[in-house]
């Protein structure tokens, strides 16, 4: 599984968002979450399995302070 952010979501959304797939990062087809006001399921995507989304939402919640100061640090370096 893996995670990682998009310049795009960074420059042009106001709510902080990661995204979430296996194999090559394909915007299309993999998991969008919301991580502000609440971590909350943007777009579920078709290469993660419910069970898969449930697991990359709780590690989202465990780690969700560390994955927001990547995501400003992220958009401080985009901007």
């Amino acid at each position: 599984m893996l995670f990682w952010f998009h310049s795009y979501d960074v420059l042009w959304e106001n709510r902080a968002s990661i995204h979430v797939g296996k194999g090559s990062q394909n915007d299309v087809s993999d998991a969008k979450v919301w991580l502000e006001p609440q971590i909350e399921v943007a777009r579920a995507g078709r290469t993660l399995n419910s069970s898969e989304l449930s697991l990359a939402l709780r590690i989202i919640e465990q780690n969700l302070k560390r994955i927001l100061e990547a995501w400003n640090a992220h958009k401080n370096k985009t901007n």
